[in-house]
């Protein structure tokens, strides 16, 4: 098994969630993949919805500076979504990690962030997205 999958064994159970996560991951640039890996304060995690509201993440403490906590909340669901949806939901949630969040600039809206930074990787908002903006 290589460190990618392994990474992401730690974190993601169901199979195919997993295996989509890898996907996107693999294809993400180096140096996108690498800030993640290696930040001890980045996890992830998997909820059902239908669990309701005794859902509990554990997030890490904000590390100093701009060092905050980074963590994605994956739904379950993802795992039997159109793959163009998923793969985009994923790449997007990897876009707000790598970029804590926050927009490229000062004035830029974190959403239109991350759904720019996801379409340069590769992963464009297919139309079923739409409705959820």
């Amino acid at each position: 098994m290589d460190h990618l999958s392994s990474f992401v064994d730690r974190f993601i159970q169901p199979p195919l969630l997993r295996e989509r996560i890898i996907a996107v991951l693999r294809r993400l640039p180096f140096e996108v993949m690498q800030d993640l890996l290696h930040d001890p304060r980045f996890t992830m995690v998997v909820y059902d919805p239908a669990d309701g509201p005794q859902t509990q993440f554990h997030i890490a403490s904000p590390g100093s500076g701009d060092a905050g906590s980074r963590m994605i909340a994956w739904k379950v669901s993802l795992a039997h979504a159109p793959l163009d949806f998923a793969n985009y939901v994923i790449a997007h949630e990897f876009a707000h990690a790598y970029l804590r969040n926050r927009g490229r600039t000062r004035d830029e809206d974190p959403e239109d962030a991350a759904d720019a930074l996801a379409a340069e990787w590769g992963y464009d908002k297919p139309l079923s997205a739409m409705r959820y903006t």
